[in-house]
Order: structure tokens, then C-alpha cells, then sequence
């Protein structure tokens, strides 16, 4: 393009056109008339001769400003790579399916560890433990080994295994317990799915905190838990046998439970040894919740 210096003045230059657009929109705002262009490799904004000089005032403020503006925060940093928690969580669930399907110990392992409002609500808490553990087939259980793998595997990067998955393992407990109190004494119900939907609002959770102090605006700083939400209403909303309460009840405790883990420093998550705690009271609650309900 032949740019006639008589009529206008380049204000502005830029390798990339998204600095320009900003330029232009920014005069605009304040009653100019900038025109963009490209001009060999580079894009240019013009304005008239006569605005040339309030045009350099107002970029100059502008780029003062965007100077003086903090940066977003840094985004979280992984921990650790998350297979080993998701290896534990997946033997657990071939384990306890092996033992239902073999009456492991002369026990029957479904009636003892499954959801029952009734007996829930008369005293038997272990059973909001054991029933994640517990599947009606295959499928139901592959289903869950997928996506409660791929969800804890993300959670044990960002919050190590043994923290990820006691927080995974206390928001399902708490999405069952209350899904409970909603339903009744009639309800009855077995599956991972509560805890592998409250891996997903842990998630969601830990996302929206990472990007609460963002300056891009609201829908960016909600785009995580706006994300968790479409996969939990495509992937936890279906089917004639769907538990939909039990869902919705373990995403909400997952996303209380990505507040809590948000609020643990770094310092203590690298430690090994709380970690190992944590991963020690996962067993410990599985193993005894499953003692009492067998014994």
C-alpha cells in the first residue's frame, strides 16, 4: 500500500495484527479515526495528519497503563507424574470385583457394601465407603476405570497421589452420604461414579482458583468449572440406571474439596511424607470400612 504522508501519519507498528486491532479500537473509543494496514511484513495504523499527535498521547497512556497492570498469576505447576495413584485406585476396583464375583470369604460383598438408605440412615456409614467400590458389570465398571483414571491421574499431578485421591475418596464418601439424606430410606445404589465425579469438580475447582485473580475476564476464570459442568452433564446425566443424584452430589463435594486443596501450599504437597500419609489413610478408611461391613 502507498501511504500519502500529506493526509495521514503512521501512529502505530506492529509485527502481528492483534497489537494494531487493539490500537485501533483503542482510538476509536475516543473519537478518532485510525485505519489499519499492512505494510510490507509489518501492520501500521493511521490517522489523520491533524490527530497524529493526540493519537501518540493516548497510545502512550495506553501502553503506561498496560505497564502498570500485574500480571496474571502463574499457572499451577505440576507435581508429580499421578500413575501410582491411579494404579492403586484400579486395583482396588479389579480387587473388590474379584471378591463380589467370588463370594470372597463366604461373604456376600454386594449386599454388605452397597448403598442402603434404610441402613444408611439407621447407623451403617461404612456403607458410603464400600459402595465405591462396588459394579453391576463390565461395562459399569470399565466406564468408571476410564474415566475415574483419567480424572485422578490429572488430580495426583497437580495435588500428588496420596492428597488427590483422599480428597477424591472424602468428596464421593460425602456425595453418597448426602445423596442419602435426599433420597431416603428407599435408595439403593453401587458404583466408583460418585467419587469419579467429584475428581471432576476437583477439577473444575482447582482451575477456577488458578485463574481467580486473572484480569480476563469472568467467562475465562470460569471456563474450567464451565467445562466440568458440560462434562458432567454429557457424561453423568444418561442412561435408564443413571444414579443422577449421586453425580451431581459427588461433583458438588469435588468442587468444595479443589477450595480446600487450592489452599495447601506447594511446600507441603512436595512433601513426601504427607503424602504417604495420605495414601495410608485411603487404604486405611477403604480397608476398614470394607472390615466392619464384612465382620
Amino acid at each position: 500500500m502507498d501511504v500519502d504522508p500529506e493526509s495521514q501519519e503512521i501512529v502505530f507498528r506492529a509485527r502481528r495484527r492483534g497489537p494494531c486491532g487493539e490500537v485501533a479500537l483503542l482510538l476509536e473509543a475516543v473519537g478518532l479515526r485510525p485505519v489499519v494496514h499492512e505494510y510490507g511484513s509489518d501492520c501500521i495504523v493511521l490517522v489523520g495528519a491533524a490527530d497524529a499527535a493526540r493519537a501518540r498521547r493516548e497510545i502512550e497512556a495506553w501502553r503506561a497503563e498496560n505497564l502498570q497492570r500485574p500480571a496474571d498469576p502463574a499457572p499451577r505447576e505440576p507435581l508429580a507424574g499421578g500413575r501410582r495413584g491411579v494404579a492403586g485406585y484400579i486395583a482396588v476396583m479389579i480387587f473388590v470385583a474379584l471378591a463380589v464375583t467370588n463370594f470372597a470369604f463366604d461373604r456376600d460383598w454386594l449386599a454388605a457394601g452397597r448403598i442402603d438408605g434404610a441402613a444408611m440412615l439407621a447407623g451403617e456409614w461404612w456403607r458410603a465407603v464400600t459402595a465405591l467400590t462396588l459394579h453391576a458389570d463390565l461395562a459399569h465398571i470399565a466406564a468408571n476405570l476410564f474415566f475415574g483414571g483419567v480424572f485422578g491421574w490429572f488430580a495426583g499431578r497437580y495435588l500428588g497421589s496420596g492428597i488427590a485421591w483422599f480428597l477424591i475418596l472424602l468428596a464421593g464418601i460425602v456425595g453418597n452420604i448426602l445423596n442419602v439424606w435426599i433420597m431416603g430410606p428407599g435408595h439403593r445404589a453401587i458404583g466408583a461414579s460418585t467419587a469419579v465425579f467429584a475428581a471432576l469438580g476437583l477439577l473444575g475447582s482447582l482451575g477456577w482458583t488458578g485463574r481467580r485473580g486473572s484480569l480476563r475476564g469472568w467467562l475465562y476464570r470460569l471456563a474450567p468449572v464451565i467445562a466440568a459442568v458440560a462434562v458432567l452433564a454429557y457424561t453423568g446425566a444418561g442412561g435408564e440406571r443413571t444414579d443422577i443424584g449421586a453425580h451431581i452430589w459427588g461433583f458438588v463435594a469435588g468442587l468444595g474439596a479443589g477450595l480446600l486443596a487450592a489452599r495447601v501450599p506447594r511446600e507441603i504437597l512436595l512433601r513426601g511424607s504427607v503424602q504417604a500419609a495420605a495414601g495410608f489413610a485411603v487404604v486405611a478408611l477403604l480397608s476398614g470400612a470394607w472390615t466392619i461391613a464384612l465382620g
